[in-house]
């Protein structure tokens, strides 16, 4: 059975009813019928439609009623009319096209969603208006208006001689950049104004001429405008900021004629360029005069001789050049505020102008100053140039606020950015000079230093009784100082001499009173030249006894380096360790030390001030000098000092050193190759707590990430390592000569009769003998240096080292010495005093067993062999640390063991040689 329709109902009251029929039927496919278009979708057919021209609407307007519906809706000539963005055009002034449209009405809503409205409707008949069309009509008019023109370019041979620059209501430049532009926009895609039957390419070829002519007229306008004004005729400002803005709003007209675009090697030449409407701007800045006329100031004058014929930069000719710049850019930005449009930012272009000229090397005031004065400074040296890259960076980043402040809707960063690219460009050389500087300063110090160390080596040490208690007290001295000399800056800011002129410090004391005398603006570069006489843990100043205070100071050769608040090592009259005479032959410098600080603490401030142009690189160069700098510490000047002090400690001649001490008459001999030693490692510890200092305060701030990954942090661990393994290395040969040398001591010192005294001789038995004396006063001196140069739990274990090997030296010669009963006494004395001497060191092992040797003393004074045979079997005597076997041992170094070997035999293992032996 077909499918049954109801019939249209006839009256009102049969609305709801169709209206629910209608909703379950037909609105599905009525509402398919409103959104297509055959089979197009509306919204694909209205974007198509943006794009026919105007002629052709009218065709397709009737070919369909839907079609004609969509052509018909202002919507579609909204679109288009303010696609033309129709401008006045003076002289041929238009009621309706010089007056906005009126806004579109609210779509009217569906007829299919409300049937019952519809049936209303239906019933009561109503009269309806045609609805106006604003849009359309503004369109069609402002298409019958251009007509003429396009007409008028086609037919003439010239656009010159074309109705756009002849016709009588349009004379002025106004109006003909109005009508050039509504023109434009006409012919546009978007607006799609120009009927099919006119050559589209030809018409743009045209215009574009057109356009190009109309550049040219705004230029000479525009160029008369600012001969005048350069005159000083103030007057003429409001015709060139009429002009600029004329030029400025012609500025889509490239875009939509296909007109070449220049484009400048200069990055916001470039933009500005890109937008259009530069022709006038670009124009004003090539032909100004600034850009034309010669520097008036040579960039010679601003490097300069010092004494002794070093070089140096000078700041004062500089900043009087850059004033003149200040100056310069604050008078031309301010006029070009005035005129140009701001949304063109021409001051930025003016500025990237006067900085540099990348591509087309044209003369620049700042560039080619900057050249001249980088180029004079690395042709004399390439410290005075590395100083004047940082500095002349400093002294032209007030520029920017010159040009913020003559145009505040600039930001000051765009200003800063471009002043900076002046110095990007030069980057790249002045870090690799800066790490080529860097480099060769630090080996050329290392080497000379290793020179000088060589040349020491052939002198003696001079003994110093103070020493193990000052090094401490002088390390805590030296790192307080240390520490505050960081915080001071290495070099001046450029307003006076360079630093390589001041003069250098030393440390006698003299020289204090020279830094007294001196300039004020020199006197920050002494540093560590005014000290206190001593500082306490706190760094406080304090008092110093006059009785522990070393007579002199360490003095080491500097190279010709920029002083210092960390050069040189400053100490007081009254505190040193040895001589000036033998001050390299601590193996290691602390003078060289700081001087190589004082290398890197120079580059890494002067990236400090140009870090802001571009952070990356120069982060990746901080970080090869501080590489190079550890490794030079390193493999330069710890490694060398070490493996020399450790040669020498191992080619001690102990009978060499015996014939000083005489011919010195010196009481106590010191090994001078291990004291050198402890001085060494204290030495290396001052400068290993210099580098973390260093290193923290300075260093880090400048290297990025601090972790593993980090080249300079792997670098200064290695350093660290290297250090630890130098110090195990010497501490046992150093223990192994101290020993040596004890049992040379022993040896050479020990008398005969000190233990077996002649019968009718006096002897003293409450003072030790002269071998145990300087043995004691040995170990003491040396046990103090070690004291103060390592740390608890290093120091035990030197301690019980020293401790064991003394106990088996001195148990050996015991055992090889003839003892008298009444020389047993003097052994008894000797013990004592050794044992007193291992209770200082707080060792209990030590302490234990030098108890049990003192107590074996007993065995050379007593007279009765079964007394004697008692202690040797009695194993409480020397609380279990010796054997019967061994305690025999010591018995065989009596003077008359002989006689009385057979009873203690007898007594010990029971044996009697007249009753179990017999020769058979």
């Amino acid at each position: 059975m077909e499918r049954w329709t109801p019939l249209r109902p006839s009256s009102a009251s049969l609305g709801e009813a169709y209206a629910t029929v209608m909703q379950m039927d037909g609105a599905k496919d009525h509402e398919k019928d409103e959104n297509w278009v055959g089979i197009w979708p509306s919204s694909v057919m209205a974007t198509i439609l943006s794009y026919v021209s105007v002629t052709t609407l009218a065709k397709l307007e009737q070919t369909c009623k839907r079609l004609r519906d969509m052509i018909r809706e202002e919507r579609l000539w909204k679109a288009r009319w303010e696609a033309i963005e129709w401008v006045q055009i003076e002289g041929m002034e238009n009621s309706l096209l010089d007056t906005p449209a009126p806004p579109l009405p609210e779509k009217r809503t569906s007829v299919v969603k409300d049937h019952t409205a519809f049936i209303d409707l239906f019933s009561t008949l109503e009269t309806s208006e045609l609805p106006s069309r604003p849009y359309f009509d503004r369109v069609r008019c402002a298409y019958r208006l251009a007509t003429p023109f396009y007409a008028s370019i086609l037919k003439e041979a010239s656009t010159t001689s074309s109705l756009i620059f002849t016709h009588p209501k349009i004379s002025s430049l106004q109006g003909q950049c109005a009508l050039m532009h509504n023109l434009a926009h006409i012919v546009a895609p978007s607006a799609a104004g120009i009927a099919d039957s006119m050559p589209h390419g030809v018409v743009r070829t045209k215009l574009a001429s057109a356009a190009g002519y109309l550049d040219m007229e705004l230029c000479n306008a525009f160029r008369a405008q600012v001969a005048e004004h350069d005159r000083g005729n103030l007057d003429t400002e409001p015709k060139m900021r009429l002009y600029a803005t004329l030029a400025w709003n012609l500025r889509d007209l490239p875009t939509i004629l296909g007109m070449p675009i220049r484009s400048s090697g200069l990055i916001r030449a470039s933009k500005m360029q890109s937008l259009g409407g530069s022709i006038v701007a670009t124009m004003y800045i090539n032909e100004r005069p600034v850009f034309h006329e010669p520097v008036p100031y040579n960039p010679k004058a601003c490097i300069k001789t010092l004494e002794r014929s070093e070089m140096a930069f000078n700041a004062d000719p500089f900043s009087s050049f850059v004033k003149h710049c200040h100056n310069c850019l604050e008078q031309e930005i301010s006029l070009i505020h005035r005129i140009f449009p701001t949304q063109q930012e021409v001051e930025l272009v003016f500025l990237e102008r006067f900085t540099d000229e990348i591509v087309s090397k044209r003369l620049t005031q700042l560039g080619d100053y900057l050249d001249g004065l980088l180029q004079n400074a690395e042709a004399h040296s390439p410290a005075v140039y590395l100083d004047c890259f940082g500095s002349s960076y400093e002294l032209t980043t007030p520029l920017a606020d010159a040009v913020s402040k003559a145009a505040p809707h600039i930001p000051l960063k765009d200003a800063l950015s471009i002043i900076q690219m002046l110095w990007i460009t030069r980057l790249e050389d002045y870090l690799s000079l800066e790490k080529t500087w860097s480099k060769d300063m630090l080996q050329s110090l290392c080497k000379k230093w290793q020179r000088n160390l060589e040349a020491a080596l052939n002198e003696q040490h001079e003994s110093n009784k103070h020493l193990a208690s000052q090094l401490a007290a002088e390390q805590r001295s030296f790192m307080s100082k240390f520490k505050k000399a960081l915080l001071t800056p290495a070099v001046d800011i450029p307003k006076s001499a360079s630093v390589s002129s001041l003069p250098r410090l030393s440390t006698d004391q003299t020289s204090h009173t020279s830094y007294e005398n001196m300039s004020e603006d020199r006197q920050g570069y002494i540093g560590l030249g005014q000290v206190p006489s001593a500082l306490d843990e706190d760094g406080n100043e304090g008092d110093v006894p006059p009785n522990n205070s070393p007579k002199n100071s360490n003095v080491s050769s500097k190279l010709a380096l920029p002083p210092s608040p960390l050069s040189p090592y400053m100490t007081h009259p009254q505190s040193a360790s040895l001589n000036e005479k033998n001050s390299m032959s601590s193996m290691l410098s602390l003078d060289t030390a700081i001087e190589l600080v004082n290398i890197v603490r120079l580059s890494l401030q002067r990236f400090q001030k140009v870090r802001v142009i571009d952070a990356k690189p120069v982060e990746m160069a901080a970080i090869e000098i501080v590489v190079e700098f550890f490794s030079s510490i390193n493999h330069q000047h710890f490694q060398p000092g070490f493996e020399k002090a450790l040669a020498q400690i191992r080619s001690h001649d102990f009978v060499k050193h015996d014939q000083e001490i005489r011919e010195s008459q010196h009481a106590v001999g010191h090994i001078g190759s291990l004291l050198l030693f402890f001085e060494l490692v204290q030495t290396g510890d001052t400068i290993q707590e210099m580098m973390q200092v260093f290193f923290d305060r300075v260093a880090a701030p400048m290297l990025g990430k601090i972790d593993f990954s980090n080249a300079a942090v792997r670098e200064k661990r290695r350093l660290e390592n290297d250090l630890d393994q130098h110090v195990a290395q010497g501490m046992s040969a150093g223990v192994q000569l101290l020993v040596q040398h004890i049992e040379h001591i022993i040896l050479t010192h020990q008398e005969p009769r000190d233990f077996y005294p002649e019968p009718n001789s006096t002897v003293n038995i409450a003072q030790p003998t002269k071998a145990c004396e300087v043995c004691v006063a040995t170990l003491q001196t040396y046990c103090d240096l070690l004291a103060s140069s390592a740390d608890k739990a290093l120091l035990e274990v030197l301690y019980q080292e020293i401790g064991f090997r003394l106990y088996a030296v001195l148990c050996k010669h015991l055992k090889r010495q003839i003892i008298s009963q009444y020389g047993g006494f003097q052994v008894i004395c000797d013990l004592n005093t050794y044992y007193a001497f291992i209770i200082t060191l707080r060792q209990p092992a030590l302490t234990s067993i030098f108890g049990a040797l003192k107590r074996v003393g007993s065995l050379y004074i007593v007279d009765q062999p079964k007394e004697l045979a008692k202690m040797v079997r009695d194993a409480t005597l020397t609380g279990g640390t010796m054997r019967s076997e061994e305690m025999y041992e010591f018995l065989r170094s009596r003077s008359d063991f002989k006689s009385i070997e057979r009873s203690i035999d007898s007594e010990l293992y029971g044996i009697k040689v007249r009753e179990d032996c017999c020769i058979m």
